[in-house]
């Protein structure tokens, strides 16, 4: 008890002295400062977990962004995929429409250009339209010089025939009829089906040459080895001889070639 009593004493000496105010006063100050670390420690831990949107990862697991990268690929293709198909089939499309035009223009193309040519007699084509005036009582041309109206005849180098002229030339008059022939043979074995294309020469005086009967355009089948003669009826327009472009012209020339007539 003696014991306790000293030490009881001596607490109290150095409250007294003002050390342990020293110390608690050091412990108050150093309190908030502690505080103070713990908090700054806390919130930096905050912003160490913080991340922006922009910043942030899309996951921390690699395989997750493997397949997300591989997601993103297969996208991008299946597009570029689509796109392609797209523009095929407007190529597609372009093309059809290009083939059916075409086609359809070369199916009428060839009797336009009949109709053309036998209207305005362009690139030498004879006129075989109906002529106004009436044949019969058509007079030639008196004091009118002649002209010499020659033949020729061709065929393609598909079609086994022969193709010649049984006169090489005509004189005639404007206003005055003529007829001339030609003989046409199959050199092969077995039927062929032709048809002819004609032209004059020179090309301006097509206009003038008028056709009343003729083989030209019409499909002609010969039988191996048969030979035909083909007419041609024909006269020159009276109004060449007031054509005053007709002046220098005093030979014409009528030429046919044969071609096979396509799918026979």
């Amino acid at each position: 008890m003696a014991a306790i009593g000293r030490i009881t004493t001596s607490l109290r000496q150095l409250y007294s002295t003002g050390f342990c105010r020293g110390i608690k006063t050091y412990s108050s100050l150093l309190r908030p400062i502690v505080s103070a670390r713990s908090n700054n420690d806390f919130q930096l831990q905050i912003i160490k977990s913080y991340r922006t949107p922009s910043t942030r990862p899309y996951s921390t697991d690699k395989g997750s962004q493997n397949n997300g990268r591989r997601n993103n690929a297969h996208m991008e293709f299946a597009l570029f995929q689509e796109k392609a198909r797209r523009r095929n089939v407007s190529g597609i499309l372009y093309v059809g429409s290009f083939v059916i035009i075409f086609l359809g223009l070369s199916y009428a193309a060839v009797p336009l250009y009949r109709l053309l040519c036998k209207r305005t007699g362009f690139m030498g084509t004879p006129n075989t339209e109906p002529v106004l005036r009436d044949v019969e009582t058509m007079k030639p041309v008196e004091g009118h010089r002649k002209l010499k109206i020659r033949f020729s005849g061709q065929v393609s180098t598909v079609l086994n025939w022969s193709l010649k002229p049984e006169q090489r030339q005509i004189t005639v008059v404007p206003g005055e009829t003529a007829l001339a022939f030609f003989k046409a043979y199959n050199l092969s074995d077995k039927p062929i089906v032709g048809i002819a294309t004609y032209n004059v020469i020179p090309e301006q005086a097509a206009q003038y040459f008028n056709k009343i009967q003729c083989f030209c355009f019409d499909e002609q089948q010969l039988d191996p080895k048969e030979e035909v003669d083909m007419p041609v009826f024909f006269f020159i327009d009276p109004e060449f001889a007031l054509d005053p472009l007709m002046d220098d012209i005093d030979n014409i020339t009528l030429s046919y070639t044969f071609f096979k007539a396509s799918g026979r």
